[in-house]
């Protein structure tokens, strides 16, 4: 869905804002709290529902409002819109029809932002990798969200029963056998899905920079791949679970790893080498979905020299996809190498003050 025209209304420092965006690269400029940031968020309002820097609503509405507003009409005249109120439910539009729920925004608008908060996915637990591997088999196989909920719903059983004093293993056998059942289910599409992510991602890096980088997927039990199954790993670790009061082995665990030279990547890498391999991670992620994907880069010359940025902006054109990026700067040595047409804004106290296109 490649987006021409927005409306803000009532989002942070936006009170209302209309505008018409270019289907390839459009770049908003502007100083610190001018509004670059919220305008990103309003458009991953749109593909999620909720904000990437907060999921309080309160927060992003505009100071004395109730509510807010985000609409967008694509280039093929589909409509898309989400009003969230501060005493009421949020509400989801897709061509003028009502959605069920926040989720089936992600089918008609697949969002990859980048923002100050993607080191997150080196820097911190592996619960953040694990919903990156999940967003991008969410959008493959449509059914993997029911399959996750349905692991999720029967592992907070069984968590629920290991907090009960008086349990034996025999109360957990059925348990047990449902939850290996479905955590072989999610490994089985999680491998496959990330046999080909790992394949895009190097070719993608190897576009990008020099700097060689390797991922590993972990499944979340029998790390030495001796070909043990979950069930086999669930009853010989009970005793230790009971102590912990939780699951410690299953698919809830699984890991993605990334090394350089048997080093992570955290260790050995400068702060712009990987922000260049977390692009890389998230550009290949979203080419597997085969959906046109948009692309919010919040602050994009920070870390990054103009050779990279150059670099990065020539592989998103080659992708034909549609891109938002914000910067405190004109980035004009990277728009003057431009071989298409792009659109420029520049923001003050959230209102965009003037436009103009090259």
């Amino acid at each position: 869905m490649i987006l021409a025209e927005l409306h803000i209304h009532n989002l942070r420092n936006i009170s209302s804002q209309r505008m018409h965006l270019n289907p390839k690269i459009n770049f908003i400029e502007g100083i610190n709290g001018s509004g670059k940031t919220s305008f990103l968020e309003a458009l991953y309002t749109l593909g999620t529902g909720h904000s990437f820097r907060s999921k309080d609503i309160s927060s992003i509405i505009r100071y004395g409002e109730q509510s807010l507003t985000v609409f967008a009409r694509s280039t093929q005249n589909d409509t898309i819109s989400v009003q969230k109120n501060l005493s009421k439910p949020t509400l989801v539009k897709f061509n003028n029809t009502y959605c069920s729920s926040s989720s089936q925004l992600a089918y008609v608008l697949p969002i990859q932002v980048f923002y100050q908060d993607i080191f997150q996915i080196i820097d911190t637990g592996p619960s953040i990798r694990r919903r990156l591997l999940d967003w991008g088999l969410f959008h493959v196989k449509q059914s993997y969200l029911h399959l996750l909920n349905q692991y999720k719903r029967v592992l907070k059983q069984r968590n629920a029963l290991l907090k009960q004093s008086s349990t034996s293993y025999r109360d957990f056998m059925v348990w047990d056998k449902q939850l290996s059942e479905l955590a072989e289910q999610l490994h089985s599409r999680r491998l496959s899905f990330f046999e080909k992510w790992q394949a895009r991602f190097i070719d993608v890096l190897s576009c990008l920079t020099n700097v060689h980088c390797e991922i590993r997927y972990y499944k979340g039990w029998d790390k030495k791949e001796a070909g043990t199954d979950l069930q086999t790993v669930l009853e010989k670790n009970f005793i230790s679970d009971k102590q912990r009061l939780y699951t410690q082995y299953g698919a809830h665990q699984a890991e993605i790893y990334f090394e350089i030279n048997e080093h992570t990547a955290k260790q050995v890498l400068s702060r712009g080498q990987q922000k260049m391999i977390l692009i890389a991670l998230k550009l290949s992620q979203a080419e597997l979905i085969n959906k046109s994907c948009l692309y919010l880069f919040d602050d994009f010359s920070a870390e990054l020299d103009v050779q990279h940025q150059q670099g990065i902006i020539d592989y998103l054109i080659s992708l034909d996809a549609q891109v938002i990026l914000t910067s405190i700067d004109s980035l004009s040595s990277v728009k003057g190498r431009l071989n298409t047409k792009c659109s420029s804004f520049y923001m003050e106290s959230g209102k965009i003050k003037s436009k103009c296109f090259t």
